[in-house]
């Protein structure tokens, strides 16, 4: 269920709505439902003590609430019945009356999917945002997530973190009006702004094709030329970056390298000194102080001219102390000379739409990168599923002929020989089936089987396979099941092979004598299995790479213990795939405690 606007049309009130805060804004949105797995996001800032929405991602039935606004008072009876997620207020269906919300909320699922934790129709998630005194500048709310089920901790954790990097942007944006509504020409930076709301699939591209028409109307420019200053080369092309220039008309204008490498030079001394540069008939052009200002002043002078451009405004483009981008907007000689307002209002227009780049860029990258780790992940399991099979047959051919070899009557000088090749074929071959198994929990292309699993068997099952190793040792096992309720669904295999790697290793790295505890209880939507030991504990140190793959433990004690690895590194695959997460607790020399928590299977 999902805050809207229900009666009034934003006015001029709404101002920097359309500048570039909204872009960000809009970026952020997109970002939280595509990211976290959400259908429908909105956010909103408070202006005049109203709520105006900003952002909308989601069907586009709602999309006309994007032009209204709501009053603050909306969200009172949320907040009066709301449980605290940090930033967020989560009210579930069954702890109001629909009817307290009527008029300002909108329903954008009709029909409640038959899940664990099921995500309800009238469930409220909304996310205050307030400045750094307290007070409440905006909301964030999600509705309709992909998985049908109310958000997990991990889940929670990424909303807190996109609703604290909203709450920055909404300040800053508030912070920045502040300045361009002092300058009379504000309304130009505001339309300049206002047409970078980005598509679904943003790029530094898009902002710069949807800036152009915007600037040339909004200064009476004759064309606009936009560089990004990116040594790493955001569209491939290299140190020159990537550059937009056009006429008012859209066409598109063919700037010499010349051109470019003077925005290089120009726009950081242009940042730094937080100023622009007008070069234009009777106005003497001027720069911070340095052995070359003059040879670059009338280098663009010169580059001016052989465009047939008698008037340009320079205007660097940033965010911090990092400059970006370069703008120049071009005026003809019949047009009237650059004001001071209009210069002001240019320099604005430099920081938003440098915030409106860094934004970009970043977002960029970042679906670079998780495309890359993507791709890496891939290869990685192609290549462990690869070299595990390739090595299982010679494994295979080994043993094979190791068994013949113990039919033949070596002498006992080649026994011990013997031995040793065996077991080491045997922990081989375990290393193999290791490699394999992980490979194919990684693999999202193999589909995860789900049926009704009862952990009691599984639990039942594991301590009849590893009972007589831990009789051997002295240790006991004690269980302490749920007489009901602790079906999952899942892959019986794999839930076996998760209870099992932990118990080994309970049973494994404790002393003669000691002790392990199987627990498994229902606990609202989620069934927790708990395996427990008194053996030799676990480091702080070691617990943070307990779950990568061949993490050995640097306890002498632990490592005097045969293994490969990869046991605890399947059984956080295992848990992670059926939708659950596996915790630890110890403490070295008290013992160690592994906690799974998996989604109850749904019951008729």
């Amino acid at each position: 269920m999902t805050e809207h606007d229900a009666t009034r049309h934003a006015d001029a009130r709404t101002g920097w709505s359309d500048s570039a805060a909204r872009a960000v804004l809009q970026l952020m949105v997109e970002s939280v439902a595509e990211m976290i797995g959400f259908e429908v996001a909105t956010l909103s800032v408070v202006l005049d003590g109203d709520l105006v929405t900003m952002a909308y991602t989601g069907p586009e039935e709602f999309a006309e609430y994007l032009s209204s606004t709501d009053p603050v008072s909306v969200l009172d009876p949320v907040l009066a019945q709301a449980e605290t997620w940090g930033r967020f207020r989560f009210l579930a269906a069954e702890d109001y009356d629909a009817s307290e919300l009527e008029g300002h909320w909108m329903v954008v699922a009709e029909e409640q999917p038959d899940v664990p934790d099921a995500w309800d129709p009238m469930d409220v998630l909304v996310g205050l945002l307030t400045d750094d005194d307290g007070h409440l500048i905006g909301a964030m709310s999600v509705d309709r997530p992909v998985s049908g089920r109310r958000p997990d901790a991990a889940q929670r954790r990424l909303l807190e973190r996109y609703a604290a990097q909203a709450e920055r942007a909404v300040v800053t944006a508030f912070e920045r009006e502040e300045l361009v509504q002092q300058v009379a020409h504000a309304e130009a930076a505001r339309r300049l702004i206002r047409s970078a709301s980005m598509p679904d699939q943003a790029s530094v591209e898009a902002v710069l094709d949807h800036t152009h028409q915007p600037l040339v109307e909004g200064f009476g420019a004759s064309g606009s030329w936009i560089q990004v200053l990116d040594p790493e080369g955001l569209d491939g092309g290299g140190d020159g970056g990537l550059g937009y220039a056009r006429t008012r008309e859209g066409e598109a204008v063919v700037l010499s390298d010349r051109m470019v490498d003077l925005a290089h030079r120009l726009a950081p001394r242009l940042w730094e000194a937080q100023q622009v540069l007008v070069i234009a008939e009777g106005v003497e052009p001027t720069l911070p102080a340095t052995a070359d200002a003059g040879p670059l002043i009338e280098e663009a002078v010169r580059q001016l001219d052989e465009l047939g451009l008698t008037s340009a405004l320079a205007v660097p483009l940033g965010a911090g102390t990092e400059c970006l981008g370069f703008l120049v907007l071009s005026r003809r000689a019949q047009d009237p000379a650059w004001s001071a307002v209009e210069t002001g209002s240019a320099l604005q227009i430099g920081y938003d739409l440098g915030a409106a780049l860094m934004t970009v860029r970043a977002l960029e990258r970042e679906r670079r990168l998780v495309h890359e780790l993507q791709q890496l992940d891939d290869y990685r399991s192609q290549l462990i599923a690869t070299l595990s099979h390739e090595l299982r047959t010679p494994l295979t051919v080994i043993s094979g002929n190791l068994e013949l070899l113990s039919d033949l009557d070596l002498g006992p000088a080649a026994q011990p020989y013997q031995a040793a090749m065996t077991r080491g074929t045997v922990r081989m071959q375990k290393v193999v089936d290791d490699l394999l198994l992980l490979a194919r929990v990684s693999d999202p292309q193999h589909p995860l089987a789900q049926v009704p699993v009862d952990l009691r068997t599984v639990v039942t099952a594991v301590v009849g396979l590893v009972g007589s190793t831990a009789r051997a040792k002295g240790l006991t096992i004690d269980r302490r099941l749920d007489a009901s309720g602790l079906v999952v669904a899942g892959d019986a295999a794999e839930l076996d092979r998760l209870l099992s790697n932990l118990v080994s290793n309970a049973v494994k790295y404790t002393p003669v004598g000691g002790s392990v505890t199987i627990s498994a209880e229902r606990r609202g939507g989620s069934v927790v299995l708990s395996v427990a030991d008194d053996g030799l504990g676990i480091s702080e140190e070691d617990q943070v790479g307990l779950f990568r793959p061949f993490f050995r433990t640097t306890n002498p004690d632990a490592l005097r213990e045969p293994g490969t690895g990869l046991g605890l590194a399947i059984v956080a695959t295992i848990a992670e795939r059926h939708r659950g997460e596996v915790r630890v607790r110890s403490r070295l020399g008290a013992g160690t405690t592994f906690t799974v928590t998996l989604p109850a299977a749904p019951t008729d």
